[in-house]
């Protein structure tokens, strides 16, 4: 049995953390050296593995290899990421499970590049202030729903941005102001938080509500995804911008987004993994359905 485990990932953020936790634990467990590759992935370039460029280190007693040299002298013989590494399903584990599962995750530290900046914003905009998050993952691929028979997400009709906003506002005015119970009736120093890569649903949201706040990050052109789902409707014009303006800087833009949301005091969601770990750090939170809405 090898003693070095290889890991790589082309997803997002929250589906590559998500993953590399439970490959930690698993190392760990089994007292597995991890090889971490960056490689191929949308936040590298090249045949450069940009892992440190993200990420100062892990909390662990097993070695941690990143150099590129090191990790090509022994990947011919590591075991190689698998799904067998990963724990049951979230959704069927105890709230201390998943609480367990996010302290674990909280031992990979984010490198200065991307806690300074998420501090310095918290610091700005969060202190003193009740923090409602809104995660709406809108120009990459989300549909409202699949066709009827395909239970893929990715694989149905691309969702008016508008319609998608129109159904975050719904539950946000019902949930927040106009129910009997709407806890934020009475308040008066809240602010939204929006993370989103739809620039329009920004706009639409922030016209909306005025208090709302945003982080400075990239946003392609309408229709078109970025990151790790450039959207059926990119352009040559629209990747050449993404180049541009720099693979890593919209990665590192989104990672602070990931972690910002971390620190809200109630959480909008829809569907993706890079909001799980709000979940799993216990922040109460709405998750909105679009398949209920629309047909």
């Amino acid at each position: 049995m090898s003693d070095y485990y290889y890991f790589t990932r082309d997803t997002g953020w929250g589906d590559t953390l998500w993953h590399l936790t439970h490959a930690l634990l698993y190392c760990e467990e089994n007292k597995k050296d991890m090889l971490i590759d960056f490689r191929g992935s949308w936040m590298s370039k090249g045949d450069k593995n940009l892992f440190n460029e993200y990420f100062s280190g892990i909390d662990t007693d097993i070695n941690i290899i990143t150099d590129e040299a090191e990790i090509d002298a022994n990947i011919k013989t590591a075991e190689r990421h698998s799904p067998k590494v990963l724990n049951i399903r979230d959704a069927s584990k105890s709230n201390e499970d998943l609480k367990e599962f996010y302290r674990n995750f909280k031992r990979i530290t984010p490198s200065e590049s991307i806690s300074i900046p998420m501090e310095s914003f918290a610091y700005s905009h969060f202190s003193g202030n009740y923090i409602v998050g809104i995660h709406a993952r809108c120009s990459n691929g989300e549909v409202l729903p699949p066709k009827k028979g395909n239970s893929n997400r990715f694989h149905g009709e691309r969702s008016p941005i508008e319609t998608i906003f129109d159904i975050f506002k719904e539950r946000v005015d019902n949930i927040l102001f106009d129910s009997p119970r709407a806890f934020l009736k009475a308040c008066s120093n809240y602010k939204f938080f929006i993370a989103s890569d739809s620039l329009q649903f920004v706009e639409l949201f922030q016209n909306a509500y005025p208090q709302s706040i945003v982080a400075d990050r990239y946003f392609a052109p309408p229709g078109c995804g970025t990151g790790h789902e450039k959207g059926e409707k990119s352009t040559p014009d629209a990747l050449k911008k993404e180049e541009d303006y720099g693979r890593t800087k919209i990665a590192k833009e989104a990672l602070v987004d990931f972690y910002l949301l971390q620190e809200t005091n109630f959480l909008f969601k829809n569907f993706s993994r890079f909001n799980e770990f709000c979940l799993y750090k216990g922040i109460p939170n709405f998750h909105i359905n679009f398949q209920e809405k629309c047909y």
